[in-house]
């Protein structure tokens, strides 16, 4: 069995990542069908503005709540305030709590502008997926690998800030057990305070921002023990990362490059899939090119004409076939393994028929792998394709 299908058979968290424009998302949506058409209960997120995924999957929108694309399979689009509000609910201790910040006029700004949070928020959003016990696999389709290790690094750089000591003094106070500046500050006196502060700010900005300190200090330790259990999923045994890439030298080596920033960060890199390759095809006689062309009702000088561009367009076809090879070996040398490749296509992929035929390269024989015979992909009309 081949990497990636042992990932999609055994793993709980798969995570595409590579450089942007190489299919990640439609990697994807591709391996997540598969695993729901074998019967593992499957979600797929994507934080892509874009909306790749929704057009890929027939769907006109996605949300944070998730839509159903078909049998075991649920689609997700990040939201930021959504899925910010839904983490306030999930780690105040109660109800009351959680109005006090998500009714603060500094939470939102806090919520969607603050460095890492929207990274954290993502991964966050995943790890509360698998707790729920509704899906056996969770797809995440990250941002391109210029931000992606941003992305991943998100929860260790909250845990961090969390542990800081300055952290602590500001919310919890001096090791002492006395209370933190954020608890002095809406404590006795503070009307005297805020009055003064309140002159240089032409309103009560303090005020709002001390009493959202001191509410959103209570669900430090629900925030600290929910990053300490994403840092620990993210490098799980039962999460793969799956480099994607096109066969390019360029990407290629950027893609090599990830992988070494993923393998020293401690994520468990798993296999490289390579896509949009161009597959060697057999030489062709002059003569024979032309024979078939008179045999098919041209003309002796139309045959001529056409049999040298065919073969002009085989012999580039090939050195790009030879081109994309020594890209292939080198990810192969890399890894220690092939690469799952997936051959230049004839169409786009926008629609579940070209998932399916995607993915029946991406894993080959899995149960889920439906698709289509060898060259079966020419003689599809549009309207079988809508079938």
């Amino acid at each position: 069995m081949s990497p990636v299908a042992d990932a999609l058979r055994t793993g709980r968290l798969i995570v595409t990542a590579g450089t942007g424009g190489v299919g990640k998302t439609t990697t994807a949506a591709a391996l997540a069908l598969l695993a729901a058409a074998s019967g593992r209960r499957t979600a797929v997120l994507t934080i892509d503005p874009a909306r790749r995924l929704a057009q890929t999957l027939g769907l006109s929108s996605m949300t944070s709540e998730g839509q159903q694309v078909g049998p075991n399979l649920h689609a997700f689009m990040l939201d930021m305030s959504t899925t910010a509000d839904a983490m306030v609910r999930r780690f105040a201790p109660d109800e009351a709590a959680a109005r006090r910040i998500l009714d603060n006029p500094y939470y939102r700004a806090f919520s969607t502008s603050l460095a890492g949070t929207q990274e954290y928020m993502a991964v966050e959003q995943v790890s509360a997926l698998l707790q729920s016990g509704a899906y056996d696999l969770v797809i995440l389709d990250t941002p391109p690998a210029v931000h992606a290790l941003d992305f991943l690094d998100a929860p260790e750089r909250i845990l961090i800030a969390l542990d800081h000591k300055a952290v602590h003094w500001l919310y919890r106070g001096p090791l002492s057990g006395s209370a933190g500046y954020g608890s002095r500050l809406v404590g006795r006196g503070r009307k005297l305070v805020f009055r003064s502060l309140d002159k240089f700010t032409g309103g009560p900005f303090f005020e709002d921002l001390a009493t959202f300190l001191q509410a959103f200090s209570a669900l430090f330790d629900a925030f600290r023990t929910s990053s300490r259990v994403v840092h620990e999923l993210l490098r799980g045994p039962d999460t793969h990362f799956l480099v994607v890439t096109s066969p390019s030298l360029t990407m290629v080596r950027e893609a090599i490059a990830f992988r070494a920033e993923l393998l020293e960060r401690g994520f468990p890199f798993r296999a490289f899939i390579c896509n949009r390759v161009h597959q060697p095809v057999a030489a062709a006689e002059l003569s024979a090119v032309h024979s078939a062309l008179v045999a098919s009702g041209l003309s002796n000088k139309r045959a001529a004409s056409l049999s040298t561009v065919l073969l002009a367009t085989q012999a580039e076809h090939a050195s790009m076939a030879a081109r994309d090879a020594v890209g292939i070996a080198a990810l192969k040398e890399a890894a220690g393994q092939s690469p799952s490749v997936v051959p230049l296509l004839a169409f786009d992929v926008h629609d579940l028929w070209a998932l399916s035929i995607l993915g029946r390269y991406l894993v080959g024989n899995f149960p889920g792998a439906t698709g289509v015979h060898d060259g079966d992909e020419a003689e599809e009309t549009d309207s079988t394709r809508r079938t």
